[in-house]
């Protein structure tokens, strides 16, 4: 019976999409902002955060993401995409990158990149700047 209880909590924890070992799942044009509520469509701009003892909250910008987590206590875990590849990386590895010339779903303007020199690429694409860290953002330091 214990055994079966487990079984059921996990399936319950898959189902919504949320994983204690990282970045909970989008399901694209069903998964909404947890800010503005609007639907994520382009999960390259996806982002998501968990604080400690609740559940993943999921972005469809980082804008959006750094707007909802100035209002959070605690240390958080912070997942975004590489504009590289695509996949999730961990927010610490993070390595952004801001200019009006972005066009994100909520006009946050902003790109993530696991590699420093691809930001600096992109940053001169753009025409825009390189923020080193994800912390410098959500503590204002970037000016954003």
């Amino acid at each position: 019976m214990r055994m079966g209880l487990v079984l059921a909590a996990a399936l319950l924890a898959a189902g919504c999409g949320v994983s204690a070992e990282g970045p909970p799942e989008i399901v694209v044009d069903r998964t909404p902002c947890s800010r503005c509520g609007m639907l994520i469509s382009e999960t390259l701009y996806a982002a998501a955060y968990q604080a400690p003892g609740a559940d993943a909250r999921v972005f469809d910008d980082i804008g959006c993401l750094r707007d909802a987590a100035r209002g959070e206590s605690g240390a958080l875990h912070i997942w975004v995409h590489d504009a590289a590849d695509g996949r999730w990386m961990n927010g610490v590895e993070a390595v952004l990158v801001a200019s009006p010339s972005i066009r994100t779903p909520m006009g946050g303007g902003m790109l993530a990149y696991r590699d420093p020199a691809a930001a600096d690429r992109a940053a001169r694409q753009h025409n825009g700047r390189v923020i080193r860290s994800i912390d410098a953002i959500l503590r204002k330091e970037a000016g954003l």
